[in-house]
């Protein structure tokens, strides 16, 4: 409701506050929204926040650690602008959790926690690396293979350092690619910087808060199967069509200019690995000519000395 909205937005941090907060959430997006919102306001708590969120997590039945999952995702996904708190905390917190959803053995939760992690893998919300771990962990449900992955990396690096620095200097001078990645011409940095801004800009589909409070608004019958018991007659049936066809118009419009975001910053990914490519290039470049200069400035000094030893036997 408004009247709770207005009250979380009101509400200073501390655990109590925030335990309450958690109590009181529920499945519609509004909820969600609102305690996200207030979390992120106080992303300067959030190592005792995301604490307090596990600890109510390891308690809660199937149904609201998805609920608390839904919180986080939108946590995660709408602080980073402001700052990395809260995915610093959440990354280190998301294997256990991944671990109290194996031993839930519900398939339901499975299923919408996957599509979570596809969602995080598509926008890239966290590492590839840490996207096939938290899979990983959701179907074997332990921890240990990552460990012994992780230790791997470890032996592989201390045999990286103890080697011998020829192979490191071959692969700095191996030339790179003749042609760019996806046969596309590097861009302009400064027009490559501009889409980057504009696509994370107040226009962005994402800082469309207009957009998201009307659908966080929507009456909960759209949405709620359990309230549908509650329609007794025409009257009502032709009510809730009609809001269902409103809200039908509104989530057709904001998918559609996900899906054209989406498309950009896929082109947008294209064009920075061309970018990308093309300075390492470059880089390449400055490098050798910086050791045909340091070959010329000893060549220069050894003159000077034969010079200056030439004269002094004169």
């Amino acid at each position: 409701s408004i009247h709770q909205s207005e009250t979380i937005k009101m509400a200073g941090f501390s655990i109590p506050n925030l335990e309450k907060q958690l109590r009181e959430l529920n499945t519609t997006l509004q909820s969600i929204q609102n305690v996200s919102q207030w979390l992120i306001r106080h992303r300067k708590h959030a190592k005792t926040a995301v604490s307090v969120w596990y600890k109510d997590i390891q308690k809660a039945n199937a149904g609201r650690k998805l609920n608390l999952l839904y919180l986080a995702n939108d946590v995660i996904q709408n602080s980073k602008r402001k700052g990395p708190e809260f995915k610093l905390e959440f990354t280190r917190a998301l294997p256990r959790t991944f671990q109290l959803v194996n031993k839930e053995k519900d398939d339901s939760l499975t299923k919408s926690v996957q599509r979570i992690l596809s969602v995080w893998e598509e926008r890239r919300v966290f590492e590839p690396e840490s996207i096939s771990k938290f899979k990983a962990i959701i179907v074997s449900g332990s921890l240990h293979s990552h460990r012994r992955t992780r230790s791997e990396s470890d032996a592989k690096t201390r045999l990286v350092e103890e080697a011998p620095p020829e192979p490191k200097r071959a692969k700095l001078d191996t030339p790179p690619p003749e042609d760019p990645p996806n046969s596309r011409q590097p861009p302009e940095a400064e027009d490559l910087l501009k889409r980057m801004l504009a696509i994370d800009g107040p226009k962005s589909v994402a800082q469309d808060t207009a957009v998201r409070q009307k659908i966080a608004c929507f009456p909960p019958e759209i949405h709620d199967p359990e309230l549908l018991s509650e329609i007794k007659d025409k009257a009502a049936v032709e009510r809730l069509f009609t809001r269902v066809d409103e809200a039908s118009k509104v989530m057709a419009e904001y998918n559609k200019r996900l899906e054209k975001e989406l498309k950009e910053r896929q082109e947008i990914q294209e064009l920075l690995d061309v970018f990308i490519w093309q300075q390492k290039g470059l880089l390449r470049e400055a490098k050798k000519n910086l050791k045909v200069t340091h070959c010329l400035m000893t060549l220069e000094t050894c003159f000077y000395w034969a010079i200056n030893l030439h004269l002094f036997f004169l």
